[in-house]
């Protein structure tokens, strides 16, 4: 069980992400839904014009739009902030504190993964960026 189980965090996610600004207005023009995956942990978010306007613990039969999928070690990594988003989330290895003899050189793999649309999720790359720095500062004060 993590932090993405719990019914008070999705309240006062849903209410940090509809009150930042920069994430409102990335999501304007947006009418999907994104799901997040923490372990076997699901939270799914309904965005309609620049508010997340329903929230699930798990996927409805009309699906998502696109997911981020990750182990629960590497959300943590975002929620204490060991690791950023850009991280997690792009291919490529930017720290090489835990590999001096530099062998994993150009890995392209990703701790968190994304799926779906790909093309809607590159379109709100940068709406992304808020909805995860909004989950690391919700996560973080449990």
């Amino acid at each position: 069980m993590t932090f993405l189980s719990k019914p008070a965090f999705h309240t006062r996610f849903v209410k940090a992400l509809n009150a930042n600004a920069a994430f409102v207005e990335q999501t304007r023009w947006f009418d999907g839904s994104v799901l997040l995956e923490v372990d076997d942990d699901r939270l799914w978010l309904k965005i309609y014009r620049g508010k997340v306007i329903d929230c699930l613990p798990g996927v409805p039969p009309f699906g998502y739009t696109f997911k981020f999928r990750g182990p629960a070690t590497a959300w943590q990594a975002l929620i204490s902030g060991k690791r950023r988003w850009a991280d997690l989330t792009f291919p490529g290895k930017r720290d090489f504190s835990d590999d001096p003899g530099l062998k994993r050189v150009g890995e392209l793999s990703v701790d968190i993964a994304t799926e779906g649309n790909l093309l809607e999720a590159g379109r709100l790359s940068e709406a992304m960026f808020e909805l995860a720095y909004t989950l690391k500062d919700i996560a973080g004060k449990r």
